[in-house]
């Protein structure tokens, strides 16, 4: 089944230790962490992505259909 459509949540949080030493942060600077569900048009998902990264401070979610 192909993948019809995707979510993906984001929000700014302080990295844990590990988190900062592997991405090198200044103290003090905060990461964003994406997760990632993409389903089929019945509403299968299909995958799953997880990542952190260097960011400024914010939340954004959005829903947008994959083009053919």
């Amino acid at each position: 089944m192909a993948p019809d459509e995707i979510t993906e949540d984001l929000h700014a949080r302080m990295p844990t230790a590990d988190e900062a030493m592997i991405l090198e942060l200044p103290p003090g600077e905060p990461v964003v962490e994406l997760h990632r569900v993409t389903r089929t048009a019945d509403g299968r998902v299909v995958e799953y992505a997880r990542g952190v990264h260097a960011a400024n401070r914010f939340v954004w979610s959005f829903t947008y259909k994959i083009p053919d």
